[in-house]
């Protein structure tokens, strides 16, 4: 039996920046099994590199003089060594960014990225980010799984860099603390799914064609278990699914197959807590009539309104969107309500003003028809008000991308928020996702819906119409009357809550929260009062009355 050593070993401010390959070959020379060893698993590295060390030291680092060596007696040593090895490993999971370009000094927390693999088959990976608590003890925490909607949107550059991870690229290019951080409270993860998504990918170009709903949650629950192996000290750690907009199909469609993988399993049971939905799309004929919204914003005129409610509303117009059997009368209408908006208005946030500077990238984002549910809708300028295309610029650095470990297949397009390769099947768009909501509430499983009350593409009145809809179905009991909730003494919102007696106490199961001034992506805009509904929600608590 013989073997070889191969690989660069780099050690840097003392973090391992490289990855490192076996080559075992059996007896009669030829099965072969390699093993990658992440640059993260630290005993690891340090067994392959004192392997090296033996071999370099008695050897002189020749590959003739290792293949002797490992061919002689002296490998039995060499083997029993090697078996040590994996046999007592304990490894950190994933792999470690030593620190992303231009990053602020003295981050205390861990972070990791780079690809799970779902389906080696197919070749399908998805990318991912991980920022450990910001407290002493990351494992102590709550591990948070963050997932932005579309279908086809980047939880990387929208969750993660625009909303509520650690850091935000400032205006000179340095990336700046975000101090509403929701690493602060819980470990979050931030996938890019599904494939075709951000740096998620598949080797296999028929998978980007008519992907669902029922694929993504699949592909959804595969990473999570073997994200779980990569990271085995949060495998009992409480998880909170998360996620906005068209996650509201997301997010309810993976709980409800984890509650059915865990019915199956004796160990290894995922320990799923509750779940929490942002301004999110459960079903097209409810969530996205924004008619009476805008006009009671004074965006439409009274004309306009009684269009939308007479000849075509926007269920019909994204329905017959999504179909490709746009008919005159609904385009007229619509093209009518953007009018009367006007270019410079967001449909996602009546209130935020236009990047003077921009460059043009992020208003690409609405010409794609399956990049998101309002794709031709919503002239989405994302920003800060131009802080999407700082994002952009930025994922877009290649080393920055070396140090997320991403792209290292080096795909063919850019990074993007939500244009992509991928083409969603149209008919996910009208499913009704509330039996599923109320399935999860059924099981025991918290759910809270959250508002923006600025966001005209699913507005609140839509989700409190779904919110009382799954109290009555379920027969839940009022617990908090509708009313103001507060952040540092100042009114966030407004909040209802609903549940159940359960073992002789009172349980809630089901949440409604406005966040006062807040837009579609609402920690972006509205990053204190997001912080206490999250912390809140973590909690089980509910949100401060005064």
């Amino acid at each position: 039996m013989a073997g070889i050593l191969h690989g660069k070993i780099l050690i840097k401010n003392g973090m391992l920046q490289s990855s490192t390959t076996f080559l075992f070959f059996g007896l009669n020379g030829t099965q072969e099994a390699t093993k990658r060893y992440c640059p993260s698993c630290l005993f690891k590295f340090n067994c392959v590199l004192i392997l090296h060390l033996i071999c370099s030291s008695l050897l002189h680092e020749t590959m003739a003089s290792c293949r002797l060596f490992l061919s002689s007696s002296s490998f039995s040593l060499f083997f029993v060594f090697v078996f040590f090895c994996s046999s007592f490993v304990t490894e950190t999971g994933g792999e470690l960014i030593t620190a992303l370009p231009a990053q602020p000094l003295n981050v205390k927390f861990n972070q990791y990225s780079g690809y799970i693999v779902t389906d080696t088959h197919h070749g399908r990976a998805l990318f991912y980010y991980f920022v450990e608590a910001d407290v002493a003890d990351p494992s102590s925490r709550p591990l948070t799984l963050w997932l932005n909607g579309g279908p086809g949107c980047s939880s990387l550059g929208f969750g993660a860099f625009m909303e509520h991870g650690p850091f935000q690229p400032g205006d000179n290019g340095a990336l700046t603390h975000n101090k509403y951080s929701w690493n602060l409270e819980s470990n979050i993860l931030y996938l890019e799914t599904p494939i075709g998504v951000g740096f998620s990918y598949s080797n296999t170009s028929s998978d980007y064609i008519n992907w669902n709903d029922t694929k993504t949650a699949e592909e959804n629950l595969k990473f999570i278990l073997k994200w779980l192996e990569e990271f085995p000290r949060y495998k009992d750690s409480e998880l909170y699914l998360t996620g906005e907009s068209y996650a509201g199909h997301y997010v309810p469609q993976l709980a409800a197959l984890i509650l059915q993988y865990n019915k199956h399993k004796t160990n290894k049971m995922i320990n799923l807590k509750a779940v929490a939905l942002g301004n999110p799309l459960l079903d097209l004929d409810i969530s996205v009539k924004a008619g009476d919204y805008l006009w009671s914003h004074g965006a439409i005129s009274d004309k306009t309104l009684k269009l939308e409610k007479t000849v075509c509303d926007d269920t019909r117009y994204l329905r017959e969107y999504y179909h490709d059997k746009m008919s005159q009368e609904c385009n007229d209408v619509f093209n009518r309500v953007e009018y009367e908006i006007g270019d410079d208005i967001d449909r996602g946030d009546l209130l935020l003003p236009k990047c003077l500077s921009s460059s043009g990238a992020m208003q690409a984002i609405s010409k794609g028809k399956h990049g998101q549910i309002h794709a031709k809708l919503a002239r989405r300028k994302y920003g800060d008000p131009c802080l999407g295309d700082r994002v952009f610029a930025y994922l877009n650095l290649p080393q920055v991308q070396a140090a997320l470990h991403a792209n290292t297949t080096h795909l063919p397009y850019q990074w993007d928020f939500c244009l992509g390769p991928l083409v969603y099947q149209e008919d996910n768009v009208d499913m009704n996702v509330i039996p599923v909501v109320a399935y999860l509430i059924h099981k025991g499983i918290p759910v809270m819906l959250y508002s923006g009350d600025q966001d005209t593409k699913i507005p609140l009145t839509q989700t409190r119409i779904i919110t009382q809809k799954l109290a009555k179905y379920l027969k839940l009991k009022e617990f908090t009357q509708y009313g103001p909730w507060y952040d540092k003494k100042q009114v966030g919102g407004w909040a209802q809550s609903f549940g159940a007696l359960r073992d002789g106490k009172n349980v809630t199961y089901l949440t409604f929260a406005t966040v006062r001034g807040a837009a579609h992506e609402v920690p972006f805009t509205s990053p204190s009062p997001a912080l206490s509904l999250f912390r809140a929600f973590l909690a089980g608590s509910p949100l401060t009355p005064s």
